[in-house]
């Protein structure tokens, strides 16, 4: 019940933000709404209001604003034809359309910096010292000289507290030469550090990494680890007999390939031996067992400014992830079984609506921002579609036939419901595959 009542609330939410764009531009654009609805298909409950009927109907997985002589084809009274969202300029046109989708990014924006103030939970390591705990062989770190057990106290001669300040240095530094102060046991070393870039999201790549203990938060089902035997809070100590101190050790030898691995654990004051076969993931292309490593984290609140910051920052950071991902589905780098529909959302929502307020909205968030962004990319039936159409017609000085604009919506209902029986049968995999 969580967990419909959560996708029912997440959805509504998102549906009525971005219709109410619709609404609201056409309503100060002088053009007539007839009906503002929440949801497709037969109504289940309306009311009208003026000249507007508010309704919302039985299929929740979208909305619609029918405005007065939206078709070009549809008949309009004289008395009605100013009032007309075809017979308006093609500007007032624009504005109505795209005022969807940026509400969308508006609830995006405002909620984030909400999220940071209300109080999120993070990595406890963040704010402690920046002592090395792992050090990736052959990347940047360990060509500069960098060893596990260093402190690292400045950049450039400019303190830092803790691993999110270090991070957040290097991160805005990605290419360039710094000098690194480090506290190697009794004695202060300097080293010369050149961050790498990363092709794909252009965030700083350092090579090190701050301690993080083996053990085990959650074991996923349908996994090797859980066929197993392994359980949430087993500590690894050692994995074919090479010890284990670091989470980075373990994937290392995990990923490396699919032959039986012996797993020395404790558990419960007791130590234990457990061997684990890694399948192969082919979507990830990388060898797994199922086991995702218990994080310790601490609860911090922002400021009002500091929220700000932050959330538009996390704002930027999740559009660029999203356009990589939507680079790497065009590339073949990533799996379409990787795209969700419907059920994972509604999964995602209830899980998000157990664990806090803050997950909760971080999910609406995140999904308004997606929903704005996509709906603006010039897709036939998209309101970025009609966007490009309405550009076309202000260049040409004339609008796109009938034919055209008909064929065109036809393909993009005809592609938009292609890919929600996609990834519908993605969710129904996922649950029973």
């Amino acid at each position: 019940m969580t967990t419909f009542i959560s996708f029912i609330i997440v959805l509504g939410v998102l549906i009525f933000i971005h219709e109410l764009g619709h609404f609201v531009v056409a309503k100060l654009s002088g053009v007539g709404v007839e009906k503002f609805s929440l949801g497709f298909g037969p109504k289940l409950l309306s009311v009208k209001r003026g000249e507007t009927e508010y309704r919302i109907s039985i299929l929740p997985l979208g909305g619609y604003v029918k405005m007065v002589g939206e078709s070009p084809d549809e008949e309009v009274s004289e008395s009605d034809f100013k009032r007309s969202f075809t017979h308006r300029p093609v500007g007032n046109r624009a504005a109505i359309v795209a005022a969807g989708p940026l509400m969308n990014l508006v609830l995006a924006a405002v909620l984030l910096p909400v999220i940071f103030m209300i109080g999120i939970k993070v990595p406890a390591y963040l704010e402690r010292p920046a002592e090395v705990g792992f050090v990736a062989p052959g990347e940047n770190a360990e060509k500069a000289g960098i060893k596990k057990g260093d402190i690292i106290e400045s950049i450039d001669d400019k303190k830092i507290k803790n691993w999110e300040e270090l991070l957040s240095k290097l991160s805005l530094n990605p290419g360039k030469s710094v000098v690194l102060e480090v506290v190697r046991g009794e004695k202060e070393i300097r080293i010369d550090f050149v961050t790498a870039t990363s092709a794909d999201t252009g965030g700083s790549i350092v090579g090190m990494y701050p301690p993080m203990k083996p053990v085990i938060g959650e074991v996923s089902k349908g996994y090797p680890a859980r066929e197993a035997g392994l359980k949430p809070e087993d500590v690894i100590l050692s994995v074919n007999g090479v010890p284990i101190t670091h989470w980075a050790e373990l994937e290392a030898i995990v990923h490396k390939d699919g032959l039986k691995k012996s797993f020395l654990i404790k558990r419960d004051d007791k130590e234990l031996t457990i061997d684990v076969t890694p399948r192969y993931n082919k979507d990830m292309k990388v060898y797994l067992v199922g086991i995702t490593r218990k994080d310790e984290q601490v609860f911090r609140r922002y400021g009002f400014f500091d929220a700000i910051g932050k959330g538009l920052g996390l704002a930027v950071e999740m559009t660029g992830r999203l356009f990589v991902v939507i680079k790497g589905l065009i590339l073949g780098q990533y799996s379409l079984k990787t795209l969700g529909g419907p059920l994972m959302i509604a999964q995602v929502a209830g899980k998000a609506a157990e664990t806090g307020l803050t997950d909760f909205l971080s999910l609406v968030a995140f999904l308004s921002l997606q929903l704005g962004i996509i709906n603006l990319f010039p897709i036939p039936v998209l309101d970025g579609g009609h966007l490009l159409f309405f550009g076309i017609e202000s260049i040409s000085g004339k609008p796109l036939s009938e034919k055209f604009m008909g064929v065109a919506q036809q393909i993009g209902i005809a592609l938009l419901i292609a890919l929600m029986v996609f990834v519908t049968y993605n969710d129904i995999f996922r649950l029973f595959g």
